[in-house]
């Protein structure tokens, strides 16, 4: 039988853990109706992960012995950055699902000249990226930055591997370093002017191919290349 994960801020390493978050209680008591006696997966988001027995329930804390406590190697070895121009809000929150559980290292939402929808809920996206962690089999949550222009973004990635996709670009990128970013824009694509920008940094321009995707798909099919 496959044991219920979950990740959050927890203390691995004590051999007691009590849990007083509302939101784990519910899930725990009410949905999943776990009692005295269950196994759980914790993980610290950190690297950290151990299995956990519930010893003791109450309305207001659960009490777990902590045993097994390890570092499994699940994520990806690459910390890949993408850097998004924020979409519609179900095709954004597409776009982070999907890159958390691809094993994406880092998201950072852009605003381009181009973006339509510039505003989200960032308390959303936060629980979209630690479900999908826990669905995934991660033990280290992807970081979720503040929206950032695109000069401002572009600036911050000077002499890294990088490259920005758009149809204008002539191949597949193939990322080589440990370390990458990429850049995905919005349905309408990045200006003439901020690809000529992302060129004088040294950013190499790609291609995803002949078709033309929509936002959420250029970021998924990206994702997925980067962190090979």
């Amino acid at each position: 039988m496959r044991l219920h994960r979950f990740i959050g801020d927890f203390n691995l390493n004590s051999t007691e853990l009590i849990v007083s978050d509302s939101e784990f209680i519910n899930q725990w008591r009410n949905v999943l109706r776990l009692k005295t006696g269950d196994t759980l997966i914790l993980c610290d988001g950190k690297g950290k992960e151990a299995e956990a027995i519930i010893e003791d329930m109450t309305k207001n804390e659960i009490i777990l012995s902590v045993k097994d406590i390890n570092t499994p190697d699940t994520d990806p070895q690459k910390k890949s950055t993408l850097y998004c121009a924020v979409l519609k809000r179900e095709n954004f929150e597409l776009v982070v699902q999907k890159a958390t559980e691809i094993g994406i290292y880092a998201i950072v939402p852009l605003l381009t000249e181009r973006t339509v929808k510039t505003g989200f809920n960032r308390e959303r996206l936060e629980k979209i990226v630690r479900e999908a962690s826990e669905q995934s089999g991660r033990t280290v949550l992807p970081t979720l930055s503040d929206p950032m222009t695109f000069t401002e973004a572009i600036a911050s990635v000077n002499g890294n591997e990088s490259a920005l996709f758009d149809l204008s670009g002539s191949k597949t990128f193939d990322f080589q370093l440990s370390t990458c970013n990429f850049f995905i824009g919005p349905e309408g694509g990045f200006s003439e002017k901020e690809v000529a920008l992302a060129k004088d940094k040294g950013c190499t321009i790609a291609s995803l191919g002949s078709l033309t995707f929509r936002g959420e798909t250029a970021a998924i099919v990206a994702s997925y290349l980067a962190v090979q």
